[in-house]
C-alpha cells in the first residue's frame, strides 16, 4: 500500500527535483509535488495547500534554504 506524500520542493533545477520524487516513489510513496524556486511563489504555495514536508535545496540564486525556512 503507497502512502500519500504531499511534497513542496525549493529547488532551482528541475532535473534535481525530479530525482528527488523519483526516490520517494521508489520509496512506497505517492508524490504529489510542486516546485518553486523563489521566495513569492513558495509564499504563494505555502498559503495556498497544505503539505506534508518542504525540501529545499541549501543555495539557489536569490534564494535559499534559510529564506525557505
Amino acid at each position: 500500500m503507497t502512502k500519500k506524500l504531499r511534497v513542496l520542493i525549493a529547488e532551482d533545477n528541475p532535473d534535481d527535483a525530479e530525482l528527488l520524487v523519483r526516490e520517494l516513489r521508489r520509496g512506497g510513496y505517492d508524490v504529489e509535488h510542486q516546485r518553486v524556486s523563489a521566495a513569492g511563489p513558495m509564499i504563494e504555495a505555502l498559503t495556498s495547500a497544505k503539505w506534508n514536508i518542504v525540501i529545499s535545496d541549501h543555495n539557489m540564486p536569490g534564494f535559499n534554504a534559510f529564506n525557505a525556512l
